[in-house]
Parts: structure tokens; sequence; C-alpha cells
């Protein structure tokens, strides 16, 4: 994937992300975001007028036939993703897409096969991996800082009130915790461990239908427990991410909000020590580590088949908290 000149972009889908975020990070390496892709000519329109980007089209064939694009970004709403994910391949363009690129496992599975067989990379945009004290954790767990990992716990709560849309008809419908929270969650203890997802078992909390709070407890493979609870109810509740191992334990505070960068403590020997993190934007390290693909692995940034992983761990958390049992996870 060549990131010499002015590169060029297509920008699938006219997401809030896109929006305040990823045309940015885009710009930031130096490439140049030429087109804009949406089913509403009036929204690619405005989106492409709004951050500046030359082309917009209601077709396709349009940006992908445009031999300037090297990439394509898909921020569309989910249900929508796998198509312009499948056309890009087919088009031989290399695609980075917010995730989960599917709201079922099986359809991403699909996703995953057709880009691998059309020789293209799909990664995943999660901004929790991005997060600059996340590899920091990353890094100390891999060099044995906190020694063997035992136990991992995640808390977090969702927004309040729904986040900020360019359009009223954004939303589709109520928001499902499972995608919403689980597949990030899941996704990071994943990054952080290096451990799969075994089985799990998981309580939910019902308001009229879908659940609105859950917590779940998986045994992964290399021995440890991962805990998580999430929220749509609790209106502040300061995130936290706990890695304990046998010789130490890491936390870090505020780092699942999308706001600040949060902190990091090290507690060792019954001491509390600050972690020093340079401060990054999570959007611009994803871009960069997206091009530099074929150059060198990527080093964090989650690949489709990742994504497939954390979608079924996820599935296998909402049939626990529907069957009221332990659930496996399929392999």
């Amino acid at each position: 994937m060549a990131t010499h000149g002015k590169t060029g972009w297509s920008v699938m889908g006219t997401g809030t992300i896109a929006t305040e975020q990823m045309v940015a990070g885009i710009r930031a390496q130096g490439h140049t975001p030429l087109w804009v892709v949406s089913r509403r000519k009036l929204d690619a329109a405005h989106f492409a007028q709004d951050l500046d980007i030359p082309q917009w089209t209601t077709n396709l064939s349009n940006a992908l036939g445009d031999p300037n694009v090297e990439f394509t970004y898909v921020s569309a709403r989910i249900g929508r993703r796998g198509h312009y994910i499948t056309a890009a391949a087919q088009a031989g363009k290399n695609v980075l897409c917010d995730g989960p690129i599917s709201e079922s496992s099986k359809t991403a599975a699909a996703l995953v096969q057709i880009c691998d067989t059309a020789g293209i990379v799909l990664a995943v945009h999660h901004p929790f991996r991005a997060s600059a004290i996340h590899q920091t954790m990353r890094r100390l767990i891999v060099d044995g800082e906190i020694g063997k990992v035992q136990s991992t716990l995640i808390t977090r709560e969702g927004p309040y009130k729904p986040s900020a849309k360019r359009r009223k008809d954004d939303l589709e419908g109520d928001s499902d915790i499972y995608l919403d929270m689980s597949v990030d969650d899941i996704d990071l203890t994943r990054f952080l461990t290096g451990a799969e997802p075994l089985e799990v078992s998981a309580l939910g909390a019902n308001e009229g239908g879908a659940p609105n709070q859950i917590s779940y407890a998986f045994k992964l493979d290399d021995g440890s427990i991962f805990q998580s609870f999430e929220s749509f109810a609790i209106m502040d509740m300061e995130s936290m991410v706990v890695v304990a191992g046998d010789r130490g334990t890491l936390i870090a505070h505020g780092t699942l909000n999308g706001k600040a960068s949060g902190t990091l403590m090290r507690r060792h020997g019954a001491k509390n020590e600050l972690v020093p993190v340079r401060d990054g934007d999570s959007h611009i390290a994803t871009v960069e580590d997206f091009v530099s693909a074929g150059e060198r692995q990527m080093s964090w940034l989650a690949r489709g088949s990742d994504n497939v992983a954390a979608l079924r761990a996820a599935e296998a958390v909402a049939a626990a908290a529907t069957k009221r049992r332990t659930i496996a996870i399929r392999p």
C-alpha cells in the first residue's frame, strides 16, 4: 500500500466520526480525500462542501473507478458497511471501516473472506486500540511488568443522551448494547491480553425489551478471567480498565468515554504509581497504521478477523444473558 504523494481516498458514508475526526486524520498523512459516496445526493453534497472534498456521488463506480483512489474509508451505517466493503474489494481498494463491520459474525466472516480472496486489506477502526494509554498497557503486559495476567475488568457507561448526529434520522432504532459496547470491550481485552474467549456467563437488565445494562464474565484461553459491566442507564460513571497480574496491576481511568485521554496507574507493592503517557490523536494513529500496511505488519490495528472474533463473543454474551447459562464460544 503506497504512502507517497497525494494519495487519494474515497469516503463512503457521512458518519459523525468521519465528519469530526477521520477526514482530518487522512489529511494529516498528506493524503487527499477525493470522493464522498452516499446513497442520498444531498448528504453527499453537503458533506463534500462542509469538508472541502472535491467530488461527491451516489454511484460507487465513479469513486472506485478513479485511478487516483488507493484507499477506501467506510463510515456508513452498520447495515450499509458490507455493501461498501464488498464493492471496494471487487475494485481492489484497501478498506478501513468503522467497527463493527456487520451486525452478525456470520456476515462479517463472509466479508473477510471476500477481502481475502480479492487480496486487499480490511482493517477495522476501533478507537480503544488506538488509545496511547491502552497501547502502553499492552506493551507493559507483554514486557512482563505485571507478571502473568490473572484478571481483566472493564466498567463503562454509554451516552445518557444520543451522541450528536448530522441528521435527525441517523439513528436506526434503539441502540444495541452488544454492538455499541460489548464488541469494543471484547476487542480491547483481546488486544491487551492476547487471549481468546472460551466461554461466558451473563446477566442483563431490561427495560421494555432490549437490555440497557449487562454484566458478563469470560473464561479466556490463557486461564485468566475477563469481567465487564456496561450500562446505558447510568448518566455519569468514569470508565475503568483494570488488568491484574500476579506481580502488579494496571489501572486506566477515563479512557472509554471518547473524550479525554484518561490516566494510567501501575499498582505494585501496595503503592500506586502514575505511568506517564504521551497523548496522541487516536484517529490519526489509526490512519497512519493503516496506510503503512504492506511496508510492515500492522502493529495493533484490528483486522476483519478480529472483528469476527469480537462479534462471535458478543453474540455468546447475548445468548448467555437470554438463556441464563454459560455459553461456549464457537471456534
